[in-house]
């Protein structure tokens, strides 16, 4: 029943880095044109989302509540006509949408919060992700994991 939001989280994840990486180009031609100096990092992403034990946790309990959600509304959907049973996907994905954004709010801001500490520890300015970063940066993926707990 929740079929495409998994892909719509991931697509949200990936348009913040985005956001992210328009953010520091502004960032970059700023402090040029103030004289200041810009030392990129470069972050993977992709692993950082899989990897930072706080996103882990947050998808292994998005991943949970939603076969517990899938469940509970194929049982109540049974024997129910069409119109019964559009309205209660309509509330079951409010629900799943719900419990996914407490999870991955919190998540997503302690990721950032270890971008920014790892970053300013070595005296990153501006942080990319590693896919758009063809030559050169700061590599800062290991220490934002580490930062956040992994192993």
């Amino acid at each position: 029943m929740f079929k495409n939001l998994p892909k719509a989280l991931v697509t949200l994840f990936i348009c913040t880095l985005l956001v992210g990486l328009g953010l520091g180009l502004t960032n970059m031609a700023v402090s040029r044109a103030a004289g200041e100096s810009v030392v990129i990092g470069k972050l993977d992403g992709a692993r950082v989302g899989q990897e930072f034990p706080a996103m882990k946790t947050a998808w292994e309990n998005v991943a949970k509540q939603k076969a517990a959600l899938e469940k509970e509304l194929n049982k109540k959907a049974e024997g129910q006509d069409e119109e019964s049973q559009k309205t209660l996907l309509d509330q079951y994905n409010k629900k799943y949408n719900d419990y996914a954004r407490e999870q991955l709010d919190p998540a997503q801001k302690a990721l950032e919060n270890a971008i920014a500490a790892v970053a300013k520890e070595k005296g990153v300015t501006v942080v990319l992700d590693s896919s758009v970063v063809h030559l050169g940066g700061v590599d800062i993926t290991e220490a934002v994991l580490k930062k956040g707990g992994a192993k």
